[in-house]
């Protein structure tokens, strides 16, 4: 089997993100090592200026690249769902509007899932960088249910650079109607690893991970008591 008997599709929505990191994001996905692949951009409703003006321009220079817009701003799960019924290809891989991605991304997704036809989804490790330094973040190359209930921690694949199967994915919801300010991934995680499906991780680094006081780790609610009473009930889900 060939990698181009699997298409590709990347998913990435966009919600006020600095322009300067939304042209450096995109670009990393023009110097991708493949070129054939579908580039769907979510526009989730923002206010008309630069950053519109960009993402509405890039289809005029790409035909790979298509733009839907959300007819207004639901959070990240509902631009995700949007995005996701847009993508004509297998395999789906995600990637954030502030986030980098190495030129092999999209080649080693479609390398795993050629010769892995059974698995459903697969994550990579991810290089996270500030403007005063840089750090790492690895998970086991392979999860399971069991695997993540003894996981000290919540988190065992990255969201960006994740790849997935987009039919297993609809045909289970999508992102499902998590609410905007909590973990829309996790919630689906734990889905998958519920129904017994393992979750991989590919050993590479592919993607670098901007950190900032916007981003996932930058974000105050992340350190509520709602956004943690969240992540626990999720997790407790793999013991009932």
């Amino acid at each position: 089997m060939q990698n181009d008997s699997l298409k590709v599709s990347v998913l990435l929505p966009v919600y006020k993100t600095p322009l300067q990191w939304v042209k450096i994001a995109v670009g990393s996905l023009m110097e991708q090592t493949i070129q054939k692949f579908q580039l769907v951009i979510v526009d989730d409703n923002n206010p008309p200026g630069e950053l519109t003006d960009y993402l509405y321009t890039l289809p005029l220079k790409r035909c790979c690249i298509e733009v839907v817009r959300t007819p207004e701003n639901k959070g990240i799960a509902a631009a995700l769902n949007l995005g996701l019924e847009c993508c004509t290809g297998d395999i789906v891989v995600r990637m954030d509007s502030d986030d980098v991605a190495h030129p092999d991304l999209l080649k080693k997704q479609l390398a795993f899932f050629t010769t892995n036809p059974g698995a459903v989804i697969c994550g990579v490790q991810i290089r996270l960088f500030n403007e005063e330094r840089e750090w790492y973040v690895r998970h086991p190359l392979r999860v399971t249910k069991e695997i993540a209930k003894k996981n000290t921690g919540f988190w065992f694949v990255n969201h960006p650079g994740v790849g997935f199967r987009k039919n297993v994915i609809l045909s289970l919801g999508g992102y499902g109607n998590t609410p905007a300010h909590l973990a829309e991934d996790y919630a689906l995680w734990i889905k998958l690893l519920c129904l017994g499906i393992v979750i991989y991780n590919l050993e590479d680094v592919l993607i670098a991970y901007r950190c900032h006081e916007k981003s996932f780790t930058g974000l105050q609610d992340r350190q509520s008591d709602e956004w943690k009473d969240f992540l626990i009930s999720q997790k407790q889900l793999l013991y009932d």
